[in-house]
């Protein structure tokens, strides 16, 4: 589901001359056709970002569109290989499951719709075979979101035979720069008017913590992530361990799963198996996805701090979410979460289990600290990662990639 707003609609929370910037630059491209393709219609921060940036940029002018490549359980197990390969884990790829890998973005390639492009936009690695199955009729730019600083070789070495097809690609910070074509880097960015971001009410909060079953007698430490291991949801519970022989407290751990992520299932069971004689420990999926926004978008509210430990990590746009909510983070010092957490003034980044747990104790030991710190990263996000100045990178390198000059 499409988030249908305007450009206008933002003109209160980043002001006028951020709204008219993006106005002046879109108007050499206005009427160009621009295609999206990724893996998943929801279940992850790519799915997100799309729902609220494909309305917008057609809300300036531009002809956006978006799909969604189509492939079974099969084909997202050995993606997520992929995934996890090319974030440094020593994944071997057999040959059977690359002719799968190709075998479906053929298939794919044929049913897509093509329909005369100006730009054509490639998410990630499942759908980026596309490009050798299609023919190439406009600029083809693959906008990879996951960390790229240090892939498994063999695996990178497959993967780039299809990105070398491409015109361009986009990373989210420098260090996954790899040389190999034309490179732009876009930071993600959160959008602060859908239900996960937008301001609630002290009702509605109440009435999703009530259903939930989320009691706030004691202080809240929260991670809200895809169960996924390199989100490292068990090392979590173990810093919390230490935290709670030091600060009364409760630990929520909410997530999700996504249709490309087939681990996702059997890391939930790992932490509701480590969870089960914690008494003070909630593990949470929310039931339907209206709930899950404005259930995530109150525990970043109510708790008095958010964790995301990742071991490895494209962006973690859960990290701005949560400062957006002026709640300080505590970060694992990896991937994009520097590019958020501004050390000391807005959280804090850690590298291990036991600095993790002291962190935690010492913001919620030190709640006016905690709150000055939350205030600094409510506006460091809205200088930063809003989905205003994403809008606005990706008009600039259109153009750019276009040779269109404002």
């Amino acid at each position: 589901m499409l988030n249908k707003r305007s450009l206008k609609d933002y003109e209160k929370i980043v002001g006028q001359e951020v709204i008219e910037k993006i106005e002046k630059e879109v108007l050499p491209i206005k009427g160009k056709k621009v295609l999206h393709i990724n893996s998943t219609l929801k279940g992850g921060g790519v799915a997100e970002m799309l729902q609220s940036l494909i309305p917008l940029m057609s809300d300036t002018g531009l002809d956006a569109d978006w799909k969604i490549i189509n492939a079974p359980y099969e084909f997202f197990t050995v993606t997520k290989k992929f995934h996890n390969s090319l974030q440094g884990e020593k994944c071997v790829i057999t040959q059977s499951e690359k002719k799968l890998y190709e075998k479906w973005n053929k298939i794919n390639s044929k049913t897509i719709g093509w329909n005369k492009q100006d730009i054509v936009i490639i998410h990630d690695p499942q759908p980026a075979a596309l490009i050798k199955y299609t023919k190439k009729i406009c600029p083809w730019i693959w906008r990879c979101h996951i960390d790229l600083s240090s892939p498994y070789r063999k695996t990178w070495n497959y993967i780039k035979t299809y990105i070398k097809k491409y015109d361009a690609m986009v990373v989210s910070m420098w260090e996954y720069k790899k040389g190999l074509i034309k490179e732009y880097i876009i930071p993600p960015s959160i959008d602060p008017l859908t239900d996960k971001n937008r301001e609630l009410s002290e009702k509605e909060q109440h009435q999703i913590l009530k259903k939930y079953k989320i009691d706030l007698d004691k202080p809240i430490i929260a991670q809200i992530s895809r169960f996924d291991k390199w989100k490292d949801p068990l090392g979590v519970i173990e810093a919390f361990k230490i935290v709670k022989k030091k600060v009364d407290c409760k630990l929520v751990l909410m997530g999700n799963m996504a249709r490309d992520d087939p681990e996702g299932p059997y890391i939930y069971e790992k932490v509701l198996e480590k969870t089960e004689k914690e008494k003070d420990v909630q593990v949470v999926i929310a039931k339907r996805k209206y709930e899950n926004d404005i259930l995530v978008n109150t525990l970043q509210r109510v708790s008095s701090v958010i964790i995301q430990k990742s071991l490895r990590e494209g962006f973690a746009l859960t990290v701005s979410e949560a400062l957006w909510k002026g709640t300080p983070v505590v970060g694992g010092n990896v991937g994009g979460i520097p590019l958020q957490i501004k050390n000391g003034k807005n959280g804090f980044l850690i590298n291990s289990i036991e600095d993790c747990a002291k962190k935690v104790i010492y913001l919620l030991k030190n709640k006016r600290k905690a709150a000055e710190m939350g205030k600094f990263g409510k506006e460091y996000v809205r200088k930063n990662f809003l989905i205003t100045r994403h809008l606005l990178d990706y008009i600039r390198m259109f153009k750019d990639i276009l040779k269109i000059k404002s």
